[in-house]
C-alpha cells in the first residue's frame, strides 16, 4: 500500500546474501535469479503521516468494524517507514498504511518510539474518548497528518505524485544581493517538505548554472529545498541524488551523473570545432571587452558558453550557428540573460532544458500532465512551451512576458502574480496540484 499500483519483485538480505521467501509467490527474474513477487493495488487505505524527532515510530492500531465494540478489538502494530521528506523543526516524517478489512471501518491508534520500559515514549491525545481510551481516531480510510498533537486531512498524501521542474535564479530564488532573496525559497521549502514530497513527488532544478555552483548553493543556503535530480549547464548534464533512498537524511552533496543522458549528446557534436569558432570570435571582440568565454567545455564537454555585449550578441549567435551548420554539426545556440551582456550557449541539438525534462520525466515514469515546469526568462521558453503544464512567475523578464502574451489562454501555461518561489506555489495551486 506504500507503492504505486503495479507488480513488484523483491528479495531479502540474509547474512549478506540475497535470498527469497519460500512462503510467497516467486519467479526467475533476469539478472537477479529467483525473486518474490507481489502486486500493489490502488484501493482506499488509512495512510498516516507523522513528524517526530524519534529515531523510529511504531503505529499501534485498533480496527473498529461496523456494529462491533471497539473495546473488544486487539491492537496490531506496524513499524512506520521514513517518508520522502527532509522534515521540519519537529524532526523527520514517517508514514504508515493500514488496509481496511471492511467497508465503513474506522481506526483508532496511538504511537510509540518502539522502545520498552523506561525508554518508552508515547504519543496519545490528551483527552480520552467516550470509552475512556486516549486514542487518536480516523473515521474513514484516507490520508491524514498527525503533528503537534492534531490530526489533519491530507488529501495530497493519497493522490498520485507529480514532478516539478524549476529554474533556479529568478524563479526558485530571488534577486542576487537582495537581503530577502531566499525568503520565498524558505516558504517553498517548508511547503514542499511538509506536502508534495510526502507522497513521493519529485523536485528537479533545471538551470544554466554549473554543477559546482548548484552544489555550493545547496551547501551554504539552508533555505533552498534539496532536489531529487538536477539538470545543469542549460540541459547538458543530468545528476541524480544518490541519497534518494533515504531522502529524509539527504545532505544534498552526493550526486551521480546520468551517463545515459551524457552519451546521447555526443551525436552531432564536436567540442574542438566549436571551440575554434569561439576563439575566432574572441580574436575579433575579446580585447575590447565585448566578448568573453565563460565555459570552453572544460567543465561541461557539451557546452561552449560566451558572454556577449548586447550590441553584438545577435552577430555572435548567428556566426556560431552558421559555422556549426557548415560543419554539419547538429547544435542549438541559446541566448539568455538581461543587462548589458547576454549569455550565448552553444550546445548539442539533443540537449536543452525541455529535452532533459522529458528524459527525467520518462525515467521517473511521470505522465506528461503531472509534470510542471517553472521559469522566469527567455532561456526557459522551450521548457515552458512543452506539452505539459507550466508556470511563469510574476517577476518574469520582459522577453518571457512578451512570449507569454502571444500564447493561447488555455490554462496550460499560467502567469502567476506572486514573485519567485511564491509564484511557483501559486502556479501549482492554479494547476490543481498544490
Amino acid at each position: 500500500s506504500h507503492l504505486r499500483p503495479g507488480q513488484y519483485c523483491f528479495q531479502y538480505i540474509l547474512d549478506q546474501r540475497m535470498v527469497h521467501s519460500e512462503e510467497h509467490e516467486a519467479a526467475v527474474y533476469p539478472g537477479r535469479g529467483v525473486v518474490n513477487m507481489a502486486w500493489a493495488v490502488d484501493k482506499p487505505v488509512f495512510r498516516i503521516f507523522y513528524c517526530s524527532g524519534w529515531g523510529g515510530v511504531q503505529l499501534n492500531y485498533q480496527r473498529v468494524l461496523p456494529g462491533q465494540d471497539s473495546a473488544s478489538q486487539d491492537f496490531e502494530s506496524l513499524l512506520m517507514v521514513s517518508a520522502s521528506s527532509c522534515g521540519n523543526e519537529l524532526g523527520s516524517w514517517f508514514t504508515g498504511a493500514v488496509v481496511p478489512l471492511a467497508e465503513g471501518e474506522s481506526l483508532r491508534f496511538y504511537l510509540t518510539n518502539g522502545k520498552t520500559d523506561t525508554d518508552l515514549k508515547e504519543d496519545r491525545p490528551k483527552a480520552a474518548n467516550s470509552a475512556g481510551q486516549r486514542l487518536y481516531t480516523l473515521p474513514r480510510a484516507g490520508a491524514f497528518k498527525l503533528s503537534w498533537g492534531s490530526i489533519r486531512p491530507f488529501p495530497r498524501g493519497a493522490e498520485p505524485r507529480f514532478m516539478l521542474v524549476s529554474d533556479i535564479d529568478g524563479t526558485m530564488i530571488g534577486s542576487h544581493g537582495d537581503p530577502t532573496q531566499y525568503a520565498s525559497s524558505r516558504r517553498f521549502r517548508d511547503y514542499w517538505e511538509n506536502g508534495p514530497s510526502l507522497n513521493g513527488s519529485i523536485l528537479v532544478y533545471n538551470t544554466g548554472r554549473s554543477m559546482g555552483q548548484v552544489k555550493e548553493l545547496l551547501k551554504t543556503v539552508a533555505d533552498v529545498a534539496t532536489p531529487d535530480a538536477m539538470v545543469v549547464a542549460v540541459g547538458t548534464k543530468v545528476f541524480l541524488n544518490m541519497e534518494e533512498v533515504a531522502r529524509g537524511r539527504t545532505t544534498g552533496l552526493n550526486w551521480v551523473e546520468d551517463l545515459e543522458w551524457t552519451r546521447q549528446l555526443d551525436v552531432g557534436w564536436d567540442l574542438a570545432y566549436v571551440r575554434r569558432q569561439g576563439q575566432k570570435l574572441m580574436s575579433q571582440y575579446g580585447a575590447s571587452g565585448q566578448l568573453s568565454v565563460l565555459d570552453d567545455g572544460s567543465e561541461h564537454q557539451h557546452r561552449f558558453s560566451l558572454s556577449a555585449d548586447i550590441r553584438i550578441v545577435e552577430l555572435v549567435a548567428d556566426t556560431m550557428l552558421s559555422a556549426c551548420k557548415t560543419a554539419r554539426l547538429d547544435v542549438r545556440v541559446i541566448v539568455s540573460g538581461n543587462g548589458s551582456h547576454r549569455y550565448v550557449d552553444c550546445v548539442p541539438m539533443r540537449a536543452g532544458k525541455e529535452k532533459a525534462l522529458q528524459f527525467l520525466r520518462a525515467k521517473y515514469s511521470v505522465p506528461e500532465h503531472a509534470c510542471v515546469a517553472a521559469g522566469d526568462s527567455g532561456n526557459d521558453i522551450l521548457m515552458l512551451e512543452g506539452n505539459h503544464p507550466s508556470i511563469v512567475v510574476g517577476n518574469a523578464q520582459a522577453e518571457l512576458l512578451s512570449w507569454m502574451v502571444e500564447q493561447p489562454q488555455c490554462g496550460k501555461c499560467v502567469l502567476a502574480d506572486a514573485f519567485y518561489a511564491d509564484g511557483i506555489m501559486e502556479g501549482l495551486a492554479r494547476h490543481g496540484l498544490f
